[in-house]
Parts: structure tokens; sequence; C-alpha cells
């Protein structure tokens, strides 16, 4: 177990995430998930899923990016810890956002890669909101 404590490793999560860090911020919740339990344990899996995700959108790959935006609302939906910083509700909006945006841009018969223009695609990459 890792010796810095559970909200200083989540905390590092959120940093790596909104830094664009995703594959980092999935290792460090990842962690937290194994050790996690009641509804800490949904709440953290709806985020690696998002992570992971968008850590997909980056490579291209859509179809990796809309299963795990799926699963990742999925498990958000049963709720996150009231102690938790994380506006949940928003975060589901932004996400819904962010697969919509890619919607317009990458038609839907296309499974990898940059689009058939070959041009770069500007990605609405989105911070985590906190509870205010």
């Amino acid at each position: 177990m890792d010796p810095k404590s559970t909200e200083d490793r989540f905390n590092a999560a959120c940093q790596h995430f909104n830094n664009k860090e995703f594959f980092e911020a999935h290792e460090v919740w990842e962690d937290l998930w194994n050790e996690a339990s009641g509804a800490r344990h949904p709440f953290l899996q709806g985020l690696i899923q998002i992570a992971v995700a968008l850590h997909h959108a980056g490579n291209y790959n859509w179809v990796g990016m809309r299963k795990l935006f799926s699963s990742g609302l999925n498990y958000l939906e049963r709720g996150a810890p009231d102690s938790d910083p994380i506006d949940v509700e928003s975060l589901k909006d932004l996400v819904v956002d962010f697969a919509l945006a890619v919607q317009k841009v990458i038609p839907d018969e296309q499974q990898k890669g940059a689009p058939s223009n070959g041009g770069e695609v500007e990605l609405p990459f989105f911070e985590l909101p906190r509870k205010t």
C-alpha cells in the first residue's frame, strides 16, 4: 500500500487528469479502487473508465472511447460518497458534451484513426469539476 494518504493519492490522480495525463490518473485511481468499498468502489470505477476513455480519444480510438464513456457513466450513476470533492452531475454533463462534440467530427463508420480529412481533431478535454 502506498504510504501517502488516500486523499493525497486521490488528489494526485485528479491533478494527472486535469493535466491530460489520463493513463496516469487511471493508474492511481485503480490502486485506490482495489482498496475501496461501499459507494466509493463504483465511483472510482467510473472515474477510471472516464480517464481511459479520454486516453482512447487522444489516440483516436473512438470505439474504445464510446464503450468506456458508457460504462463509466453507468458507474457514476451509482453516485459518489458525500465526502467526495467531485461534482458528479457536472462531470456526467462534461462527458456527454465531449462525446457529442466527437460525434460531430467523426463519422459513425470510422472506428479508429484521425478524421478522414487527415486533419487534427480539436477535442474538448476538460478538468474535473469540483463541488463548490
